[in-house]
């Protein structure tokens, strides 16, 4: 298999950055994609946390029944959108998407070879 390919598929299922690390051995390229998407994975966990935390508390003392509507409801009126929360998922699509194209395109069995002109030809 072709170490482009091996690179793309490991930045698609694995982690984007990961297949210019480890095949391509591209260590500032890979970190491109993989820091930014890490630190928007990380951001969009914090958040998902707090909420769960919130509504995990509100289950556990009462104050929110145990009813799979209002918790829908409760998560729907939650303030989880917005500009950075926006940021950091497009953040996340964005690197993870370039990471595989980038190993697809620009991998190490990718280089254009110029054709020799023939001798004695004009």
């Amino acid at each position: 298999m072709k170490s482009s390919i091996k690179a793309a598929l490991i930045s698609a299922l694995l982690f984007p950055g990961l297949g210019q690390i480890l095949v391509l051995k591209r260590f500032a390229r890979g970190c491109i994609f993989l820091l930014p998407t890490l630190a928007g994975a990380l951001y969009i966990l914090r958040v998902v946390m707090v909420q769960v935390h919130t509504l995990a508390g509100q289950l556990a003392n009462g104050t929110l029944p145990f009813d799979v509507t209002m918790i829908a409801q409760q998560i729907a009126a939650s303030r989880t959108e917005g500009p950075a929360m926006t940021a950091a998922t497009l953040a996340c699509v964005l690197c993870w998407s370039a990471s595989i194209l980038d190993a697809i395109l620009f991998g190490n069995d990718h280089h254009y070879h110029h054709p020799h002109p023939q001798q004695g030809q004009s």
